[in-house]
């Protein structure tokens, strides 16, 4: 299994200079532009406009996906094209529901609504084989 990191995960404006500096001398992965895959990133956009337990504001806050330096979205499209598993620390709304609509998508929600794994850190590395 390869390690792929989208441009946009390490462009999101609020990654730290460090983060760059050690990914350039020691990320030996793949890596993909996040624009190549925007046609299925307004995919999920839709996929949020048109889900009854997301409100307006999933599409018009500051955090909003629709905001092409989030790259929540951007993620999701790049899995579900390249059949990749989505690796983060984020969990899912287990309170998500029509009657109260979210304006907070969370990536495990989105990302199994559209048939994409989604696995934390932990599960991540049990499954590389890594040992500490």
């Amino acid at each position: 299994s390869q390690v792929v990191l989208p441009d946009i995960v390490v462009n999101e404006h609020y990654q730290d200079e460090s983060f760059k500096k050690w990914l350039e001398e020691n990320f030996t992965g793949a890596s993909c532009k996040y624009k190549d895959y925007a046609d299925l990133w307004s995919e999920v956009i839709q996929h949020i406009a048109t889900h009854d337990c997301y409100s307006e504001k999933a599409l018009t806050n500051d955090k909003s996906w629709t905001h092409e330096k989030i790259a929540d979205g951007w993620l999701i499209a790049i899995a579900k094209k390249d059949n990749l598993v989505i690796v983060t620390s984020e969990t899912k709304n287990i309170s998500l529901n029509k009657n109260q609509p979210s304006q907070s998508p969370k990536v495990p929600d989105i990302a199994n609504d559209l048939g994409i794994r989604c696995i934390n850190m932990n599960t991540f590395f049990q499954e590389i084989g890594l040992k500490i």
